[in-house]
């Protein structure tokens, strides 16, 4: 590893390895949580490579515990999730690059049927499914379903667990860098980049046989602020393809709006859900209006007032 200002490198010879899948893992000051995901991750991941992006820690550990795990490292000092990932993406050598979280175990054989759809020359992406830790998984013989419209990349699956052909992310300039967690617009940033992919012609897959779980439980008040969070990145990337491709933007902003009322009123009864989509709704109309003073540019967001960067404290 080779260190430099705000970015520790994996190596100098990042080209693009035909057939080799890179596994990139973001993470910011959960190094326990982090050590649990490579261990499954270590189980899993046969022959891939495995990438941990530091976003912005706030000490050493995170790149300690890459280190003793024997996995690449690379640290961004500005914190953002899809700034996270887009370095991650940056120093890739897989033809496929694959995405999971810190607060997640990845299942044994997850990797196999996750790239296995991109024999398939038009096929942009594939997802997993994302099931939590309290509802353990059944199992399923659901077949692999194929979205093609731009807005089914509100249903084409979770960021937990999201492959790309890495020449078609690049291509489309990676993750939306001011959506996501991390960021003022909370959330979406896998919305839009699956919608942006549909978008240019390509195809994505949903993978029910590759699983993740997610470990990470939170109490009412975070589940009530990460539903705002939510709410405000899709409104912001509503806001987005309302001026970038009107058609698509219209039909996104109505299908997000009408699953928020549904959702609201199928919920109504229980308070922490009723005041959990109350906030994800709040969140949307504001992220759509505030969405409307940031610049746009070739399908992203320009990130006028990025995160301050974040020393390490040695």
């Amino acid at each position: 590893m080779t260190p430099s200002t705000g970015v520790s490198s994996p190596g100098d010879d990042r080209r693009t390895v035909p057939g080799l899948t890179t596994v990139v893992l973001c993470t910011r000051d959960r190094a326990s949580l982090l050590e649990d995901a490579l261990t499954h991750l270590a189980a899993a991941a046969g022959g891939a490579e495995v990438l941990v992006v530091d976003s912005g820690s706030i000490d050493d550990t995170t790149r300690q515990v890459a280190e003793q795990a024997g996995v690449d490292y690379v640290r961004s000092d500005v914190p953002g999730l899809s700034i996270a990932r887009n370095l991650g993406l940056e120093h890739a050598r897989g033809e496929f690059i694959v995405y999971t979280d810190d607060d997640c175990a990845v299942d044994p054989g997850f990797l196999a049927p996750l790239v296995a759809p991109f024999g398939i020359a038009t096929v942009g992406a594939s997802t997993g499914r994302l099931v939590d830790v309290s509802h353990p998984p059944a199992a399923t013989k659901e077949p692999a379903q194929v979205l093609s419209r731009t807005t089914a990349g509100l249903d084409a699956g979770h960021g937990a667990l999201m492959a790309f052909r890495t020449s078609i992310l690049r291509s489309l300039g990676g993750f939306d860098p001011v959506l996501g967690a991390g960021r003022r617009f909370g959330g979406a940033e896998d919305m839009d980049a699956m919608s942006r992919v549909l978008h240019a012609g390509h195809s994505v897959v949903r993978v029910p046989g590759a699983v993740v779980t997610h470990l990470f439980t939170r109490d009412d008040s975070e589940y009530e602020r990460l539903n705002e969070n939510y709410g405000l990145g899709i409104g912001a990337m509503c806001g987005k393809w309302l001026r970038t491709s009107s058609a698509d933007g219209r039909r996104l902003s109505a299908l997000v709006l009408r699953r928020a009322v549904v959702r609201y009123a199928r919920r109504f009864r229980r308070a922490r859900t009723r005041r959990g989509q109350a906030a994800y709704l709040r969140g949307f109309f504001r992220g759509l209006r505030e969405a409307r003073s940031i610049p746009v540019r070739d399908g992203l967001f320009v990130d006028t007032a990025p995160p301050s960067p974040v020393a390490v404290a040695r």
